[in-house]
């Protein structure tokens, strides 16, 4: 469904020195009542302050992001050093986010908001290494879990409930080897 605006801007040179137009589709379109060297130095300093914006992790944390800051390697034969390197930076900002208490939460928005482009394989890795790691955050809510109840079970001598405690340590391992699983397939 076509989106129909309530308004449309109207802009004249008269009153504007510089028109710039982009539209969803199709090629941008600049107008200047300026020299063109004043105006392509104009439309540089733009670039060069929007490139210059942090993400809103880094303005939060006062940290460089590990996902919108880092370097990213744009030539083919560089592809492989590329899918890596994701993956890399993928880890950093899960330890970048630690601290906040659910690192594979908030690396998946810091992920979600990146607007570099992406190959399918860079995009597999990355999704292994964030399901790797909310996995591991689930095998240690089960260890807790296991934990607590078999504390209060063991002094309540109740024999089926240390059973469902252990089977909470079994589902627990079974998690960990799934997310160490996830993880060799992101490097391959």
């Amino acid at each position: 469904m076509a989106r129909i605006p309530d308004t449309i801007a109207v802009a004249s040179l008269d009153t504007h020195a510089l028109i710039v137009t982009v539209p969803n589709s199709g090629p941008a379109d600049v107008a200047s009542s300026l020299p063109r060297p004043v105006a392509a130095s104009v439309l540089r300093q733009l670039a060069d302050q929007l490139e210059a914006q942090p993400c809103p992790t880094a303005a939060a944390t006062g940290q460089p992001c590990p996902i919108h800051d880092a370097p990213t390697a744009t030539a083919p034969a560089e592809e492989q050093q590329a899918a890596e390197a994701w993956v890399d930076d993928v880890r950093a900002a899960l330890t970048f986010n630690a601290p906040d208490g659910e690192a594979a939460l908030a690396t998946l928005r810091d992920v979600l908001l990146d607007t570099a482009p992406r190959t399918p394989a860079q995009a597999l890795a990355a999704a292994r290494v964030l399901l790797a790691a909310h996995t591991r955050e689930l095998a240690e809510q089960a260890r807790k879990f296991a934990q607590e109840r078999g504390a209060e079970m063991r002094e309540r001598r109740d024999r089926s409930r240390v059973a469902m405690c252990a089977g909470m340590h079994a589902v627990r391992r079974h998690l960990a080897d799934h997310a160490d699983r996830l993880d060799e397939q992101a490097d391959q």
